[in-house]
């Protein structure tokens, strides 16, 4: 689940035993931010079988969820605060009449598919076309040099080592994810890295991508297509052999969606350097 920074976030959930809701008297929240630290705790309201909490406007990051039910096991979660999305739900709609129909495809299941999306062309690529923010621990070698695995690498946050929080002057990072301490940093130390990543704006090719993804997704029984056919006869006659995915190079099955994700793989950088995410 994600948020827009700068706004408010609503959490929402149910008190399951498998699929049957369970009665409970009285619900507490407590939100965490990646470190640990509590950033929010306080009383949840009901509306039939679903509890909710508002939240203030949180900062870019990863946050985890208790949700504890008098007398009850805690539920955990967790959700996400992002600096962007690839695609608005209004641009969703308008792309495809039929997603304009919102009984049929619910705003709910607009937003999931859109994570989904977004999630699928940072694993194809990796790199992310929203501004994000991720936190991993890496192992000094020796060097001034950390590598955090990821691209587009916009700043660093905080950097906490073996002695805690470390003072970050003269620390640097570029945007291939290589950070640079002032000295040499002791082999087998570890470091935990906060920073900020992605593009600043989605590529327009990138939108458009987004967008035919997504429909093929929400709209794929229209096609009358099995799912696992990797060729069809025409009614009208003439043989097609399909772009099936995880074949023959081909990623997502829809060949304007692969052209456009190969143009931002950083191949290579694969190829020199012998490093992936």
């Amino acid at each position: 689940m994600r948020f827009l920074s700068g706004r408010g976030v609503k959490l929402t959930h149910a008190f399951l035993d498998d699929e049957s809701p369970m009665v409970v008297p009285a619900v507490s929240v407590t939100v965490r931010d990646a470190t640990g630290q509590t950033v929010y705790t306080g009383s949840a309201t009901s509306s039939a079988d679903e509890w909710a909490a508002t939240l203030p406007a949180l900062p870019e990051g990863v946050y985890t969820v208790d949700w504890t039910a008098a007398g009850l096991a805690v539920d955990k979660g967790g959700f996400e605060v992002v600096g962007g999305f690839l695609f608005s739900l209004p641009e969703a709609r308008q792309s495809d009449m039929d997603l304009a129909d919102t009984v049929r495809f619910s705003t709910a299941e607009l937003k999931h598919y859109r994570e989904v999306v977004e999630d699928e062309f940072e694993r194809i690529t990796a790199r992310s076309f929203v501004p994000r923010t991720a936190r991993v621990e890496v192992e000094a070698d020796g060097t001034p040099t950390l590598y955090l695995g990821y691209f587009d690498v916009a700043e660093l946050k905080a950097v906490s080592g073996p002695s805690g929080a470390v003072d970050m002057t003269g620390w640097g990072v570029d945007s291939t994810g290589f950070v640079r301490a002032p000295c040499g940093l002791p082999e087998g130390d570890r470091y935990t890295v906060t920073f900020g990543y992605g593009f600043g704006q989605v590529p327009e090719d990138v939108k458009r991508a987004g967008l035919l993804r997504l429909r093929s997704f929400l709209t794929a029984e229209r096609s009358g297509i099995p799912d696992r056919a990797t060729a069809f006869v025409a009614a009208e006659g003439g043989n097609f052999t399909l772009a099936t995915a995880g074949r023959n190079g081909w990623e997502t099955g829809l060949p304007e969606v692969d052209a456009v994700l190969k143009r931002y793989k950083y191949g290579i950088f694969y190829d020199v350097f012998g490093v992936a995410k």
